[in-house]
């Protein structure tokens, strides 16, 4: 049984500035597959390396099945780590390369050979095993790379945005392979990504980063539906969650711009008189102008003829993608409430539905609040 457990670690490399990790508590369980994402810079590549040993833990402890592997050299935790550049020795053939680590622990030779032949039929790599990198492409590489890992058999894999290098399509076919694999191993899986698609996908939780802090770790629907701030609201779900700042509520109701949403009884006293509010590009209630609306409304020049309730807003952009479409909409009524990013999304089902130049009437179904000056979540705020 074999559970990886972050107490407080901290990585600073330079005193004058905010470390690079910043006192991060994670306890992984035995098995899992959990996903650390987090914009550029965040910390997740370090937080990953200090696991892996490869760079020292100033403040905090690590432990691997138990055992305090702080002041731990690399090659004494029995981990293994998958780089984005595969790292593959490049003179040598993916069985060498597979068996290198093998040979190098005096593995007797034939068990050396049991494994990758093992490794190799896993991962569909038995027609590449005399082949050199440079003759691979980028996915067969990188199931080299993983073959590598694996045939270690190792306590905990590491995995640092292993297929960043590859093109969308094959992302999405490998990382499908990556999550079964792992299943089938069962081994302790800490994996690094900037995709939050990726996260969410591969993740049996997902652990998101800021600045060096971790803000929530949680199952990928539920991080989704109850986003711990206003950060992992705006960062988790593509197109992104449209944010409303300071907007007012009054009697337990919010309301800006045409809209008037209740809030859940169970928040109306965790509420102060503003809130941000929160709605996901699914949870809008779309009504089209009718067509006599529109042309008035060119006639006249303005953009208040309809007589639809909720939210106007204008189209600005449609992203089709096939079975549904994203309208990006600007809102069209001045208002003392911000659209933080200016534009909002909307998921739009039926192609052709609604077009750009187009002013619509938006009405929530659902919200998420989080308080206006801390930005987290009604949710996790106590009364």
């Amino acid at each position: 049984m074999v559970e990886v457990h972050l107490q407080h670690i901290s990585r600073i490399f330079d005193e004058k500035k905010r470390p690079a990790v910043n006192r991060v508590s994670l306890d992984v369980r035995d098995g899992e597959f959990l996903t650390l994402v987090g914009p550029s810079g965040s910390g997740k590549s370090t937080c990953l390396r200090m696991i892996a040993g490869l760079e020292p833990v100033d403040e905090g402890t690590i432990l691997i099945g138990g055992k305090d592997v702080t002041e731990s050299r690399a090659r004494d935790r029995n981990v293994a780590m998958v780089f984005q550049s595969y790292a593959l020795y490049p003179n040598m053939t993916a069985r060498q390369n597979m068996a290198f680590a093998l040979e190098n622990a005096k593995v007797p030779k034939a068990e050396v050979a049991a494994r990758v032949d093992k490794v190799a039929r896993m991962l569909e790599l038995e027609d590449l095993l005399d082949s050199k990198p440079a003759a691979m492409s980028g996915g067969q590489r990188q199931r080299v790379s993983m073959g590598r890992a694996i045939v270690r058999e190792p306590q905990v894999f590491l995995m640092d945005e292993p297929l960043s290098n590859l093109d969308a399509r094959l992302r999405v076919s490998t990382r499908a392979q990556i999550a079964s694999l792992q299943r089938e191993l069962g081994v302790t899986t800490i994996y690094v990504t900037h995709d939050q698609t990726e996260a969410m996908t591969m993740g049996d939780r997902v652990a998101v980063l800021k600045d060096g802090e971790l803000q929530q770790v949680d199952a990928p629907l539920h991080l989704y539906q109850y986003p711990g701030n206003t950060f992992v609201a705006g960062f988790i779900g593509s197109p992104s969650i449209g944010l409303f700042e300071a907007v007012p509520v009054d009697e337990g109701t919010a309301r800006w711009g045409g809209v008037a949403v209740s809030l859940p009884e169970h928040l109306v006293g965790r509420a102060k008189d503003r809130v941000v509010v929160g709605v996901r590009p699914e949870e809008w209630d779309i009504a089209p102008q009718a067509p006599w609306a529109r042309e008035r409304t060119e006639a006249e020049g303005t953009e208040t003829a309809s007589e639809a309730t909720g939210m106007r807003l204008k189209v600005e952009h449609i992203e089709q993608l096939g079975s549904e479409a994203y309208a990006y909409c600007v809102p069209v009524q001045e208002s003392d409430v911000r659209l933080r990013g200016g534009r909002i999304a909307l998921r739009v089902e039926r192609s052709g539905e609604i077009e750009i130049g187009d002013v619509v009437d938006a009405t929530p179904r659902t919200c998420s609040f989080f308080d206006a000056e801390s930005e987290i979540n009604l949710e996790y705020l106590g009364e």
